[in-house]
């Protein structure tokens, strides 16, 4: 009895499937697996900030005078010490000169004075001189010695008074704004000179009240500034205010970041990415199973067992976060446990046998 066509269609893909099988077995793709695992993975959240200085003031002398030499200028460096500028400092100077010679005469008098003072002490034992004079004369080794004591005061005066005509920089930085000329007359509280230090930067972000019992100070972060993109930096939470916007509901964190070849300014905004004190448990595969097409779109080689044998299968994924050399996986079409091909798919094609490697 002969079979039906489509009996005999069967039995010749039943029969071509069997000689088939080997030779796609013996063709199989030499690949590395992997398998989708679990992991607790750090949480962070995204915030954008902005860059201000470390240290921020306006230099103001600390008498009033007439300027007589400027030192700095705009976009000038400046070490601590650094004179920025004078003033006219020739009546300070007279006021000293005044002082050390009052000085003078008063050493010259107690000198005097003691000298009596001796020789009436001597004549006492004898009697032949009367008490009161000696008690005048030891009042007047005082009195000089009194008026010697406030002239050596008077003189320190004069002589800090002299220093502050000089306007030293009390860090080192840069001098940003230079309101000055020489020839005008400045008093205390006058802004002379802007001084910015920078070697060291101050990043000021604002936290949503949400988040504000999960960061601390010392809290980890990554940092990039819009003007390094390529450059990523690190930072620990230096604090945490705990004065809130009423309007934004949020709290202002500080970081301080290092900057000893000035590559970054006060004003640079930045993205910051801060590890809360929590943590999720997401699926995660290693870094060198995804692949990034031109795209942009990023997807993984599946592999599962088809009709005996090992088979590979583009898998499109979203990806998350990173930890070391795991990413996290977004995507709901790939499972706990499920196997990818880690290593050899670069040339792989869909539905093509594979053959794992330990």
């Amino acid at each position: 009895m002969q079979g039906t066509p489509i009996s005999k269609l069967v039995i010749s893909m039943s029969i071509l499937c069997c000689l088939l099988g080997p030779a796609q077995a013996e063709n199989a793709s030499p690949v590395v697996l992997t398998e989708v695992i679990q992991k607790k993975l750090q949480r962070e959240v995204r915030l954008s900030g902005g860059s201000i200085p470390w240290r921020r003031v306006w230099l103001s002398p600390m008498v009033e005078g007439l300027v007589s030499k400027i030192l700095v200028d705009d976009g000038t460096w400046l070490k601590t010490g650094d004179i920025v500028l004078k003033l006219d400092a020739r009546l300070a100077k007279i006021e000293i000169d005044i002082v050390r010679a009052r000085i003078d005469g008063a050493k010259a008098r107690l000198l005097d004075a003691q000298r009596r003072r001796d020789d009436l002490l001597k004549l006492r034992k004898n009697s032949h001189v009367s008490k009161t004079a000696v008690e005048t004369v030891l009042t007047e080794v005082k009195v000089v010695t009194a008026e010697l004591a406030q002239a050596q005061a008077e003189l320190a005066r004069a002589r800090e008074l002299h220093q502050y005509h000089t306007v030293f920089a009390p860090f080192g930085g840069m001098v940003v704004s230079k309101q000055l000329e020489v020839g005008q007359w400045v008093k205390p509280g006058n802004n002379l000179v802007e001084l910015l230090a920078i070697d060291t930067l101050r990043l000021r972000v604002l936290l949503p009240q949400r988040y504000f019992p999960l960061v601390t100070t010392g809290c980890k972060a990554r940092i990039r500034f819009d003007a390094l993109p390529e450059r990523e930096f690190t930072g620990l939470v230096l604090a945490r205010i705990a004065l809130g916007n009423e309007n934004s509901r949020s709290f202002p964190l500080l970081f301080d970041i290092p900057n000893p070849k000035r590559h970054l300014a006060p004003g640079m905004s930045a993205q910051i990415w801060i590890e809360l004190n929590d943590q999720d448990r997401v699926l995660m595969l290693p870094r060198d199973a995804i692949i990034t097409k031109s795209d942009g779109s990023q997807l993984v080689w599946q592999v599962k067992e088809k009709e005996g044998m090992l088979k590979a299968f583009p898998l499109t994924i979203e990806t998350g976060r990173y930890q070391g050399s795991w990413v996290e996986i977004l995507s709901n079409k790939i499972q706990l446990g499920e196997r990818v091909v880690l290593l050899g798919n670069e040339n792989l094609r869909p539905n093509q046998a594979v053959k794992a490697l330990q």
